[in-house]
């Protein structure tokens, strides 16, 4: 019995899941694609206003359809609710019933015979006198064609059919566009860049979304990372190394991109863009903090601070807006959230009264249109757009996030109009994200190795680094990177990334005799980082009661030098001692290798030196005594003879 009943159980939720989710059809032999829709706002307050539909028939069987005709039809039913709309979606081809109009002859189109896979195009027309309309409040009819067929053998039959939303208002819909300017990061440092996309963007995709951004009424998210670059790509700058001369493309983009800031229609997201919700999904809030820190550093110290003080910071989430991460920007000034799945605009309710945060839901620009037949036509998406924005939010957001998008996101002439963005007054409402995003951990700990050797590098260069490693996190995180492959290779081509250390390398004699209390032996550092260093060389002794190293002097060392140091080691005993060398800031801070060098004191010393003057003066002292022997005995023999 229980096996039985659960058969039945799932038997009705597959027959009410079918129900829902397959969009109507229609089992007739035409099919019928509408094209065009004109006007699809419609005016009741002008009786004589013409609607005119244009499409195509076609006949997919293998039968001939007889007298055939084509006539327009229309549902006097109003959908005012959204709840409505979403169940003629679902309904029937059929659903709502609804009549032909039969007044005029511009009604109806004759086609004749339509042999098996024949096409035909058709042109139809009504006033609005002629719809009928019942309703006198704003509200969304369906529109359509119907296809007649008049056969010897059949009679009177309808063989085919198309709708089409229309709206019925009198003022056009209000409509915020915002356009999105962000780009790849490819700036490594101040002025060297990865690789020259940039212009090639500025040329392309990034002018077409400026100049959209620029047309009255609309709103634009800037990443204040991408106007930092264009600003170093206008001037003296490198690409991979080599010198390159300023772009004059980068230089007219700044220009128009200061400009459009004065207008006021400017929000600004985190310098770099960094991907929010990737950052939100490792589940450590520390780290996102961190990450929104490194975007504010990293725009202090680009310059823009002044030029966008009264910017309003903004977030895009997309299809990620989750609850928990809105609430979370909230409370980090974010002044709007925008995302793809808020069920509703609203306010982002937080335990501080005092923050006003709203979260934005972006309407989508090409949804389905109804069935049957083509549901893609530039009537049904425009015809559905206009329904969903009537009877969804009192102002549509449309996001412009792509070049691809703008066509998309043009205002519909007629039928809608630029305006403010909302200021909506309820509660916020959140939906199941639609997109599911992992987080980076391998990204995460590049970043943190660059971190972790922040302190070092400052002692050896005697600079703060703070804002370029900020910089450099918050650019790593960029949205754009379609892979935390592409976002690590972007990190190792930094000079931050090469920066390392324990690259900086001490060499010495393995061992090294000393022939008195006090000897010179030299030791060399090498250099091959491309920055300016200042260390020194510091020794441990093994037994500094017989040999003890005094700690070099500091030494400076520029990119790829090296420099060999002269060191005095001292001794009061004979044997063999381990000293260690090892490289040292000028604040203390070891690092590097460790270098054994075995020094021997031979004992030599002061007598050694005494006993070697005495000898010496013995053996002068002899020769002389023998000389003048010799020559008194050559003075005797003389005498004699």
């Amino acid at each position: 019995m229980t096996r039985r009943l659960v058969t039945w159980m799932l038997l009705l939720a597959a027959i009410a899941v079918s129900i829902i989710a397959t969009p109507s059809r229609a089992d007739e032999p035409v099919d019928v694609s509408i094209e065009s829709l004109t006007p699809q706002l419609l005016d009741r307050s002008q009786p004589d206003q013409l609607i005119t539909i244009t499409g195509t028939v076609r006949n997919n069987t293998s039968q001939t359809v007889e007298n055939s005709s084509v006539h327009f039809w229309r549902s006097t039913r109003p959908i005012t609710e959204h709840a409505e709309l979403e169940q003629v979606l679902t309904s029937g081809a059929a659903q709502p019933q609804g009549n032909r109009v039969t007044n005029s002859k511009e009604n109806y189109q004759d086609l004749g015979e339509l042999s098996p896979g024949a096409s035909m195009k058709f042109t139809v027309s009504a006033t609005i006198r002629e719809l009928a309309l019942s309703s006198r409040t704003d509200a969304v009819y369906l529109l359509g064609a119907l296809v007649r067929s008049n056969s010897s053998t059949q009679g009177p039959r309808n063989v085919g059919r198309g709708r089409a939303f229309a709206v019925a208002t009198k003022k056009p819909l209000q409509v915020s566009t915002v356009v999105k300017l962000t780009t790849r990061p490819t700036l490594l440092d101040n002025t060297d860049f990865q690789d020259n996309s940039l212009e090639s963007r500025l040329v392309g995709e990034l002018s077409e979304l400026l100049t959209a951004a620029e047309k009255p009424g609309t709103y634009t998210l800037l990443d204040p990372s991408l106007l930092v670059e264009a600003q170093v790509l206008a001037g003296e700058h490198t690409v991979a190394g080599q010198a390159a001369p300023p772009s004059e493309t980068a230089d007219d983009f700044v220009k128009r991109l200061t400009s459009l800031i004065g207008t006021g229609r400017v929000m600004r997201l985190p310098f770099g863009n960094p991907d929010l919700a990737r950052l939100h999904a490792a589940g450590d809030l520390s780290g996102l903090e961190a990450a929104l820190g490194w975007s504010e550093t990293a725009l202090k110290a680009s310059g823009l601070g002044t030029t966008l003080a009264d910017v309003p910071l903004v977030a895009d989430l997309g299809g990620n807006d989750s609850q928990d991460l809105a609430l979370t920007l909230a409370l980090h000034d974010f002044q709007k959230v925008f995302g793809n799945t808020f069920p509703s605009s609203g306010e982002i309710s937080t335990t501080n009264h005092e923050v006003k945060a709203h979260a934005l839901r972006v309407s989508s620009m090409d949804l389905p249109g109804i069935g049957p037949g083509n549901t893609f036509t530039r009537a049904q998406i425009s015809g559905r757009r206009l329904a969903e924005e009537l009877l969804g939010e009192k102002t549509t957001i449309h996001m412009v996030r792509e070049a691809a998008d703008i066509s998309r996101a043009e205002l519909l002439a007629g039928s809608e109009t630029a305006a403010p963005l909302p200021e909506p007054s309820g509660q916020a409402r959140y939906g199941v994200p639609a997109e599911q995003i992992t987080s980076w951990p391998k990204l995460r700990s590049q970043i943190q190795g660059i971190f972790d050797s922040t302190q070092l590098l400052e002692e050896l260069t005697g600079s703060d680094r703070t804002a370029l490693n900020a910089t450099i996190a918050a650019r790593a995180f960029n949205s754009a990177f379609q892979s935390e492959q592409e976002a690590m290779d972007f990190v190792s081509a930094t000079p931050s990334e090469k920066l390392t250390p324990s690259a900086i390398r001490l060499s010495a004699a393995s061992q090294f005799v000393m022939g008195s209390e006090t000897n010179n032996f030299p030791v060399t550092i090498s250099n091959p980082l491309p920055i300016t260093v200042k260390v020194r060389v510091q020794f441990v002794s093994d037994s500094p009661n017989r040999i003890r190293v005094a700690p070099s002097e500091l030494v400076t060392l520029g990119p790829g030098e090296h420099r060999t140091v002269s060191i005095s080691p001292s001794t009061t005993a004979n044997g063999v001692v381990t000293v260690r060398a090892q490289l040292t800031t000028e604040q203390g801070t070891v690092f590097g290798s460790v270098v054994p060098v075995e020094i021997t004191a031979t004992g030599l010393g002061r007598v050694g030196w005494i006993i070697i003057v005495i000898s010496g003066a013995v053996v002068v002292g002899g020769t002389f005594l023998r000389i003048r022997a010799v020559q008194r005995e050559r003075t005797r023999e003389s005498r004699e003879q």
